[in-house]
């Protein structure tokens, strides 16, 4: 394909429309980047990987695999994200030229989430090294979310991306203030791209009371890209692999 002038200001207004929005709120969407066959695929491989996954919240259609990407039936799922060059350049955009995964991956599905940032919290908090993660790693790690289906479920705090709260537990990332919270609406196929400093919510439990709402399931795939030769990027590597080991003692019986 014959690359124009035309076509690379597009870009280029695309990108600088995406860094100015990442900055200015912790937020933003690359639109259209997989296809509606792309989703459906997607969607049957995680439907039929489903007794891989655990249920971690009271809604019994409620399901969660943490680092998905080291099961082999799912794998592709995590290199659809991983190796798509949209998602490269803008990665690498926000963190600067090389950047890495770090074992942080996610396939949810009708699963609530409350308040809170995507940092090491509780226990895990003392692997960060640095007390004010947000003031002074802000825009150097991001994840990257692909609903499988039109969603509208993900609130954020514009701007909290850069604001430090205590990390003992998610007490404190519950807005005091309702009318600071703007929700994010993404269509399937877009990707998007939340600084993981940024203090956010997914649907409330209450939602997945209702059968309306269980059918069909609400389904999310997520990694996390952070920069190479980061402190930040290494110990929240770190990090995870520890809360990721204890997340596996608590949902399986080891033999």
């Amino acid at each position: 394909m014959q690359v124009t002038n035309t076509s690379l200001e597009s870009l280029e207004k695309q990108y600088q429309k995406f860094s100015g929005e990442i900055e200015k709120t912790g937020v933003a969407i690359i639109p259209s980047v997989f296809s509606t066959s792309d989703i459906e695929r997607a969607r049957n491989q995680v439907l039929q990987n489903i007794d891989l996954m655990k249920n971690t919240r009271p809604s019994t259609s409620s399901r969660h695999l943490a680092g998905f990407h080291r099961y082999p039936r799912l794998e592709s799922l995590h290199l659809m994200m991983t190796t798509d060059p949209v998602i490269q350049s803008h990665m690498e955009m926000v963190c600067g030229v090389g950047v890495r995964t770090i074992g942080l991956s996610d396939i949810t599905l009708n699963r609530s989430q409350q308040w809170h940032k995507d940092l090491l919290r509780g226990q895990y908090r003392t692997f960060m090294s640095d007390k004010t993660p947000c003031a002074t790693f802000h825009g150097k790690m991001f994840k990257a979310i692909v609903y499988l289906q039109d969603s509208n479920s993900l609130k954020i705090i514009p701007g909290s991306h850069k604001q430090d709260i205590s990390l003992d537990n998610d007490d404190q990332a519950i807005p005091e203030d309702p009318r600071e919270v703007q929700a994010i609406s993404a269509t399937a196929g877009d990707v998007v791209v939340i600084d993981i400093c940024t203090t956010h919510r997914g649907t409330t439990e209450a939602a997945y009371q209702s059968e309306k709402t269980l059918a069909p399931p609400r389904i999310l795939i997520s990694t996390v890209f952070g920069a190479m030769n980061c402190e930040f990027t290494d110990n929240m590597e770190t990090g995870n692999t520890a809360r990721l080991r204890d997340w596996m003692a608590r949902q399986y019986t080891f033999k």
